[in-house]
């Protein structure tokens, strides 16, 4: 990968910045077709592959991001941040006490008349 192309992708943080800097760069070859994203957590690396509408393109694309196809798609292994995608990603929930059982809000009366003589109809 070209060094200009890997320091600006190098530096996202989470997804949604990945994936605007990886589209950015397609954007002068014409729609994308196809997009998937590969997260190895183990190795701090995210594999790209990229289809574009043309299939003429991706050769000059791949060139220009300084990488190869594979399959006829463009293939990027990009270096992510130790951290990269976990900010904002853990939620502590809280679990209900035990013995309380959850209850659903109460309807209004015309709904629940319209429940209750559906119930009778079908039995």
């Amino acid at each position: 990968m070209k060094p200009d192309v890997l320091e600006k992708l190098s530096d996202s943080r989470d997804f949604y910045t990945l994936v605007k800097g990886v589209l950015s760069l397609c954007e002068p070859f014409g729609p994308v077709h196809a997009f998937r994203l590969i997260h190895n957590r183990g190795a701090s690396r995210v594999a790209c592959f990229i289809e574009l509408e043309s299939p003429k393109q991706q050769p000059a694309l791949a060139r220009a991001l300084g990488t190869r196809t594979l399959n006829g798609g463009v293939c990027l292994d990009v270096p992510v941040r130790r951290d990269f995608a976990s900010v904002g990603k853990v939620v502590a929930l809280a679990s209900p006490a035990s013995g309380v059982e959850p209850r659903l809000p109460p309807q209004p009366a015309g709904r629940a008349a319209n429940t209750a003589s559906n119930t009778q109809a079908s039995a």
